[in-house]
C-alpha cells in the first residue's frame, strides 16, 4: 500500500510552480502527499507545471528541497504511524492533507493580530523561556513536534465561542476554525495513540523528519 506521504521528490517539484499561491485552495482528491505543495511564497508563480517525466531544473529541485515541505510530510508520517489517519484518497484525507499545508503556511505568514497572539500564547504556554527558539525554528523550517503540541493543547483549552473572532485569519488561508480544531484534535489522538504503543511523539516526529526532504536544514 502507499504511503501517504511518500513518492518521487519530482513529484512533488512539478506542482510547486502551481501550488506556491497563498490563498489558492489545494486539491488533493486522488493524490497522495507525493503532490505536495510547499505554499511558502507569497507572490504568484506561473501556473503552468513541467510533465512529471521531465527534466528538473536545478533551481526547482532546491524548492522540492524545503524544509516546510519536509516538515509537512513529517506530521503525515508521524500520524500515519500512530494510525490515526483516514484512508487515503478520501475526502478527508484530503482535507487533512490541505490543513497540514495551509496551517502550516497561516502561522509562519499570517499577520493576523489574533491569530499571532493566539500563537504566541500556545508556544509560551507549553515552552515556558523556550518559546522564542521554537517559535524561531517553525518559522524558518516549518512545523516541529513542539509546535504541533502547543497548538494542540491550546486548542483544547479554548472554547470553540473564543476562536471565532479568530475566523477571519483562517479564511484569508481557506481554512476554517473547524478545520484547525479537527487537524489540532488528530494531533491530540495521534500523540495518545503513539503513547499507547510505547513510542514517544516528539522522538516519532524526529526520526521521520530525518528521512524527508530539507532534513539538513531542519
Amino acid at each position: 500500500m502507499r504511503r501517504w506521504y511518500s513518492g518521487p521528490e519530482k513529484r512533488v517539484v512539478s506542482i510547486l510552480q502551481r501550488s506556491r499561491r497563498r490563498f489558492c485552495p489545494v486539491i488533493v482528491v486522488g493524490i497522495g502527499l507525493s503532490l505536495f505543495p510547499s505554499l511558502q511564497g507569497v507572490r504568484p508563480l506561473p501556473a503552468v507545471a513541467a510533465p512529471i517525466g521531465s527534466p528538473i531544473p536545478a533551481q526547482r529541485q532546491s524548492n522540492a528541497s524545503s524544509p516546510h515541505v519536509g516538515s509537512a510530510m513529517t506530521v503525515l508520517a508521524t500520524l500515519e504511524q500512530a494510525r490515526v489517519l483516514p484512508p487515503e484518497g478520501t475526502k478527508e484525507a484530503d482535507r487533512i492533507i490541505k490543513s497540514v499545508i495551509q496551517l502550516q503556511s497561516l502561522f509562519a505568514k499570517s499577520t493576523d493580530p489574533g491569530l499571532r497572539d493566539f500563537m504566541r500564547r500556545a508556544i509560551a504556554n507549553t515552552q515556558g523561556k523556550q518559546a522564542a527558539d521554537v517559535l524561531a525554528q517553525f518559522q524558518s523550517n516549518g512545523w516541529t513536534s513542539d509546535m504541533l503540541e502547543a497548538l494542540a493543547e491550546a486548542a483544547a483549552q479554548t472554547p470553540t465561542e473564543e476562536l471565532q473572532p479568530l475566523a477571519p485569519g483562517f479564511k484569508a488561508f481557506n481554512l476554517s476554525v473547524e478545520d484547525f480544531r479537527q487537524f489540532m484534535q488528530l494531533v491530540r489522538d495521534g500523540k495518545q495513540a503513539l503513547a499507547s504503543q510505547g513510542h514517544d511523539f516528539h522522538e516519532v516526529f524526529a526520526a521521520h523528519r530525518k528521512a524527508m526532504p530539507g532534513a539538513s536544514q531542519h
